[in-house]
């Protein structure tokens, strides 16, 4: 179902990101931003790069790894960064 946008509860996903190889892993979604923020800081004080993501809608699959809907809204949120570029289809350097 989807969330309403106006829905001051916004659904948040936590992501770790890995800056060496600009990678990123998903490690938990369908949390509200105090569940995020709880998270991230545990993941922190482990000294893991851990960010959080909005959800544009709840997703449905019971685990975070692996989630095509995660996938798609990180993906989101990386497209609405101002500046991003895509890297050139032959290139040998990923991004996100």
């Amino acid at each position: 179902m989807p969330q309403d946008v106006s829905d001051p509860l916004k659904l948040k996903l936590v992501m770790l990101f890995n800056a060496r190889n600009q990678t990123y892993s998903v490690c938990r979604h369908n949390l509200s931003a105090e569940e995020a923020s709880q998270e991230l800081d545990r993941l922190r004080r482990q000294g893991l790069p851990a960010f959080t993501v909005e959800q544009r809608s709840r997703h449905k699959a019971e685990e975070a790894e692996g989630c095509g809907d995660c996938r798609a809204d990180v993906q989101h949120a990386i497209e609405a960064i101002s500046g991003h570029s895509e890297p050139e289809p032959d290139s040998p350097k990923r991004q996100l």
